[in-house]
């Protein structure tokens, strides 16, 4: 008979009090029959607690040592302690019982004393896990003489000893790799794991079992692991960097059931999400409507199935989902899969992405990059530590992989290493750890890499549309952002909190973008993003109404990606929405792009025209403008004129540093903010000059940013790095 999970916890709680009560060898029995119940049903805490207690009544019995001891190793949060009664067991177990020849050992008997083969393995498990790997090895060599080939731990062992080779030959080229722990506002006593980054890197959504705020899941407990279910919440980063305080998502179930993070699309709008439903894991999708996440909905297609699918990953052009699932037919255990979009928008049938990535072993955890072609993931395969690692690959332009490489000690170690993100630069990673030293039993860590791991080819646009002084952003607040060689349009909604917006942009292209409240045009311009390799942010601040260039628009004392004037601290992603969706925020029906291509209707972009441009480049680490240049003058003439006919002049600085390495001012994108804001003085000291008022000179626009080809050491190249040294003013 198989009890249920409440009545198996009832059991062994009444055999507890009955053993206190009687002492003999029924409560003996009777308690020994309900730790191995729990044990099958995976209740391996509540079962190392009667062991244990058995154990203090026979502390020599070779077979309660190793029951405690394998309960510990395949417990939610005790795996260490269980080497020492492991080790106890190895040394009192007599021979003989290897192989299929088990008559002499019955796990099931309370009077059995004896340990079986199987403790040699497990032994060597936890000495692999101790870093142990000399012990380690000998005790695997032991489990694979003793058995017969046909048992089923023989081949993990002969594994095991594989891995600790690996673990040796990794150990000794420890990458210059700096770990850090997120720190106590995020992690907290409980385990915090699965965190999943937003592109613009300020917004981190995480799985957590602790308690909430409100304590509304006090009392509801997964009896597996004994704490409470696993919830996802969302933590943002403030004007300085620091991430605050998490908010729980409203998506969560408040009675009972896990819920966990697993991606963020690029544009923020779409979480993909884990529910354990009932036992069978399957993705499910939420979508950002307004402030809110809505109830979430199954992946469509083949995605979820009987099976177990644990992870998903979205491409940066949502084009392309990759998934885990442990399906009939792929290389063993778990691999990864992938569907991809169809022109009438849903997904295809999934089809596994192959064995030069996917293993006999296990995978789990991936994650595309927001390049699309930088592939991470875990793996109990290749050439991996212990457990899972971390392994990277990359999708050729034939749709072929590249062989897996471990990503290395000390990220990876010899346990668990699954859940992995990355920032759209590639220079810092996110991940989930056990670590000695952390503040619950798991805890979320970043890793900062050496510059050479920087990602290439990805130009990343973001910013914020700035509202009023006490007003917030419009709905029908909507980015266009027109592929001008195509004339492919695409819609990008602000987040509504606070205006954020990020897209995702290919090279060597000429954009658009047309900002519109009501469907009308706030501000436009065109921009080339160059066909360099190296990653490139462009950082753009516009304002719904432009405001007076000696107020709130003053960039220097702001940290890059922090609002001027806001005062909303979070800095979180933001998101695309579809032509339907822009209808229904503005009032009115729209045409879906692909109906507007069907019907020969293009995107018509608003005049980008401008009075007056002025454009200064400058030496290396230079950033003054010379109040004397003709070419000043004639602008400053330009906006004097402008603030004489119109009573104002709008203007848009643009500043611009190269990715050649700046001591004096610590980063490029301090030198240049730096550079905006020597013009934004500039421009008001020669309007002052002239006799004009510099409060009629309104702020349309900023822009910041670093770009230009790959830093290689050959500062010598002026040509080559000065054409991204700028700052360019425009009036109208």
């Amino acid at each position: 008979m198989r009890y249920s999970y409440p009545a198996l916890l009832a059991l062994a709680l009444l055999s507890t009090r009955s053993a206190t009560a009687q002492g003999d060898n029924t409560s003996f029995n009777w308690k020994f029959e309900e730790a191995n119940k729990l044990m099958e049903e995976k209740f391996y805490n509540q079962a190392a607690e009667i062991w244990k207690e058995l154990l203090d009544q026979q502390p020599d019995n070779a077979n309660l040592q190793y029951k405690l001891g394998y309960s510990y190793f395949h417990s939610y949060n005790h795996k260490q302690k269980a080497l020492s009664y492991l080790e106890a067991a190895a040394q009192k177990r007599k021979g003989g019982y290897g192989g299929f020849n088990t008559s002499g050992y019955d796990p099931f008997d309370p009077k059995e004393t004896n340990a079986p083969v199987e403790v040699d393995y497990y032994l060597g498990r936890a000495y692999h896990l101790n870093g142990e790997f000399d012990k380690a090895d000998q005790f695997y060599q032991k489990f694979i003489d003793e058995v017969d080939q046909n048992h089923e731990l023989r081949q993990l062992a002969i594994r095991g000893k594989e891995q600790t080779a690996n673990a040796r030959t990794l150990i000794a080229d420890p990458k210059a790799y700096e770990i850090s722990n997120v720190g106590p506002v995020v992690n907290s006593e409980y385990p915090d794991f699965s965190p999943v980054l937003s592109v613009d890197g300020n917004a981190l959504f995480f799985t957590s079992r602790r308690i909430r705020p409100d304590s509304s899941n006090a009392g509801i407990i997964d009896e597996k692991a004994g704490l409470p279910f696993e919830n996802i919440y969302v933590s943002y980063k403030d004007r300085e960097g620091n991430w605050q305080a998490p908010e729980l998502l409203n998506i969560n179930p408040a009675d009972a059931g896990h819920l966990a993070s697993v991606n963020v699309s690029a544009d923020g709008q779409t979480l993909i999400i884990y529910r354990d439903d009932g036992g069978d894991g399957n993705l499910y999708e939420s979508k950002l409507v307004g402030e809110l996440w809505s109830d979430p909905v199954l992946i469509g297609s083949d995605v979820n199935t009987k099976s177990w699918e644990t992870h998903a990953a979205l491409s940066a052009d949502g084009n392309t989902l990759y998934f885990v699932s442990d399906r009939k037919g792929g290389s063993g255990g778990r691999d990864i899969y992938r569907v991809v979009r169809l022109p009438d928008g849903e997904w295809s049938k999934a089809q596994n992405i192959g064995n030069v990535v996917n293993t006999p072993y296990d995978e789990d955890g991936v994650f595309i990059h927001p390049n699309g072609r930088t592939l991470f993931f875990a793996s109990k395969g290749h050439n991996s530590m212990g457990g899972f690692d971390i392994f990277s690959t990359e999708l050729q332009d034939d749709g072929t992989w590249t062989p897996p490489v471990n990503i290395g000690y000390p990220l990876n170690t010899v346990d668990d290493d699954v859940f992995f993100v990355t920032t759209a630069d590639g220079r810092r990673g996110y991940f989930s750890s056990d670590k000695i030293g952390g503040y619950g039993e798991k805890d979320i860590y970043f890793v900062d890499f050496p510059e050479e791991m920087e990602a290439e080819g990805l130009t990343v646009l973001k910013g914020f549309i700035v509202p009023p002084p006490g007003q917030s952003i419009p709905p029908s607040t909507i980015l266009y952002v027109t592929d001008k060689s195509t004339g492919e349009v695409k819609t990008y909604k602000p987040r509504q909190r606070d205006g954020v917006y990020v897209v995702i942009l290919p090279p060597c292209k000429e954009y658009n973008l047309d900002y519109r409240v009501d469907d009308k045009t706030i501000h436009t311009e065109d921009i080339f993003v160059e066909c360099e390799s190296a990653y490139q942010e462009i950082n753009k601040e516009i304002y719904l109404n432009p405001v007076a260039i000696t107020g709130p628009a003053s960039m220097v004392d702001l940290p890059k990606g922090s609002p001027p004037g806001s005062k909303e601290k979070g800095v979180p992603t933001t998101g695309k929405e579809t032509a339907e969706e822009k209808g229904k925020a503005s009032g009115k029906e729209a045409m879906t792009d692909k109906e507007m291509k069907d019907k020969g209707v293009t995107h018509t972009m608003p005049d980008a025209s401008y009075v007056k441009e002025y454009q200064k480049f400058y030496a290396y680490n230079m950033k003054d403008i010379d109040l004397n240049e003709s070419d000043w003058k004639a602008f400053i003439d330009a906006v004097v004129n402008l603030i004489d006919e119109k009573g104002k002049a709008n203007v848009v600085i643009e500043s611009s540093a190269s990715h050649v390495p700046t001591k004096t001012y610590g980063s490029n994108e301090n030198l240049s903010n730096l550079r905006m804001e020597d013009a934004r003085k500039r421009l008001i000291e020669s309007v002052q000059a002239r006799g004009k008022d510099p409060n009629k000179i309104l702020l349309e626009a900023v822009n910041h940013l670093v770009q230009g080809p790959r830093y290689r050491g050959d500062y010598k190249e002026t040509e080559k790095y000065g054409k991204f040294q700028y700052v360019k003013l425009k009036t109208r």
